[in-house]
């Protein structure tokens, strides 16, 4: 009997996730016009919130110039490591830094919305398109374009893009080298879709790209970037199809498990619980052995609570961006450099 009851609050809660009207859902999606009124001009900004990400920030900011972004604005949860060094180096610009006792992912994002409104309107532009970006995301426009490119295409009614998601995995060494882009490491991803929550209409797990007009009601994201709100009853208007992100999230086998290890690991350190509002950081922890090791079904997949094992990448098929900001002589120096360090020092 209990049995039968959790299945049948289970079917309930599916179908009540499932079935919301467009009206209910913050997004609703048209196709680009044929004919498109585009806006006359825009700025592209891009907002990137951090915490202990020295391994991959530098990469992260150039490969956000790299898709036409005009300026980065760091907004930065007291790392204690090299991050907002290198992230400044590669050019971007501190504009918030807070302390907390462990990291806080709402109080982030609440100060990543300040900054949005707060730089759009000194700006003086009518219209902002901002990139909201995590340290081991790396989007790129759809079919090898830039995403400046690619918003330039769009009518003007659009105000929100979403993004399809591939989660990369390591398998070979080096998993990853600071500065480059981590495509060039890691090709074996898998196209990310959650079954509960959904966002919006075409599944889009995150939107990272938000639009700020001057006359319009402010457009404020949600914890995550997955979608945003305007308090208004009509829901935000994105195009069907959107951008691409590669999440990186397992990079560098030591690295990794000393970042998740402050996230997660110890008394007093399960921060995923309070800060972020669910358990998924832990779950990512508590699949490290697996991931490094490729047990591809021991991995958990955090699609949904109830069925959340296993994952299937693949070589990643889709058109590769030309958008780099060195050459493919130097990562292939590199990884060589990499390895006969190895050698030549095998205990490391």
């Amino acid at each position: 009997m209990r049995r039968r009851r959790l299945v049948r609050k289970v079917r309930r809660t599916v179908r009540r996730a499932l079935g919301r009207t467009k009206q209910n859902r913050l997004v609703a999606a048209e196709p680009n016009p044929v004919v498109p009124d585009r806006l006359d001009s825009f700025r592209f900004f891009a907002v990137l919130g951090t915490w202990m990400e020295q391994d991959v920030v530098e990469a992260t900011v150039r490969n956000a110039f790299a898709q036409g972004v005009e300026k980065v604005f760091l907004v930065d949860n007291a790392s204690t490591d090299a991050t907002v060094e290198r992230a400044v180096s590669a050019g971007a610009t501190l504009v918030e830094s807070f302390e907390t006792q462990v990291y806080e992912e709402h109080i982030r994002v609440l100060f990543m919305n300040g900054v949005v409104a707060r730089e759009s309107l000194a700006s003086g532009a009518e219209h902002v398109w901002w990139l909201w970006l995590d340290a081991d995301e790396f989007p790129e426009g759809p079919d090898g374009m830039t995403i400046l490119d690619y918003l330039r295409t769009l009518d003007r009614r659009f105000r929100l893009v979403g993004s399809t998601f591939y989660n990369h995995y390591p398998n070979s060494k080096p998993e990853y080298l600071p500065g480059f882009h981590p495509l060039d490491f890691q090709p074996l991803c898998e196209h990310y879709i959650r079954v509960l929550p959904r966002f919006c209409e075409q599944w889009h797990f995150k939107h990272p790209l938000q639009r700020f007009d001057i006359t319009g009601p402010f457009a404020m994201s949600i914890i995550g970037f997955h979608s945003a709100n305007t308090m208004n009853p009509a829901p935000l208007l994105e195009p069907v199809g959107g951008i691409v992100t590669h999440h990186v999230q397992y990079r560098e086998e030591g690295v990794t498990r000393r970042r998740l290890d402050l996230l997660c690991g110890g008394v007093g350190r399960n921060s995923y619980n309070h800060s972020i509002g669910n358990t998924e950081i832990g779950k990512r922890y508590a699949s490290l052995d697996a991931i490094y090791a490729q047990r591809w079904t021991d991995v958990d997949n955090l699609r949904i609570r109830d069925a959340n094992r296993g994952v299937a990448p693949t070589p990643w098929t889709g058109p590769v961006s030309g958008r780099r900001w060195y050459q493919p002589e130097e990562v292939e120096a590199a990884k060589a450099a990499w390895h006969e360090s190895r050698t030549l020092s095998p205990t490391e």
